[in-house]
């Protein structure tokens, strides 16, 4: 997936390159909320600052809500800034067993016979799905 590019001029504006349009720290939480990377450099696009404005809008996201605790805030500084990471490759990790759990009772039920007819289905409907582009 390609990164949308956005410029950070020595003012704190943001300008993003695809839309040729200013955005905001929400406009850019919006972007990410629908799936897509941002890459914000400053206007040479040499000095990355992407880490730097993602910390900025969580921060900004947490103060609007007032769902971050202060406990989950000091714990977050205690780990050096890593909390995130962490919390984040836990839940990865739960939901990837998770996954495999599923598939495997999923899969556990059906016979190598109902396994290929199913996988005969399958591409007959992406054949039927090519044909319609």
């Amino acid at each position: 997936m390609e990164e949308r590019w956005i410029k950070r001029y020595a003012n704190r504006k943001m300008y993003d390159v695809e839309n040729s349009r200013y955005v905001s720290l929400s406009d850019l939480a919006g972007i990410i909320q629908s799936g897509e990377s941002i890459k914000v450099t400053d206007k040479s696009g040499k000095e990355d600052y992407t880490a730097q404005v993602l910390r900025q809008i969580i921060m900004e996201q947490s103060k609007q809500s007032g769902v971050s605790s202060v406990s989950a805030l000091h714990e977050w500084v205690r780990m050096g800034g890593s909390y995130l990471d962490h919390q984040w490759d836990e839940l990865r990790s739960g939901m990837e067993g998770w996954l495999k759990e599923r598939k495997s009772r999923i899969l556990k039920g059906l016979s190598h016979e109902d396994f290929e007819a199913l996988k005969k289905k399958v591409a007959e409907l992406e054949k039927k799905v090519d044909e319609l582009d």
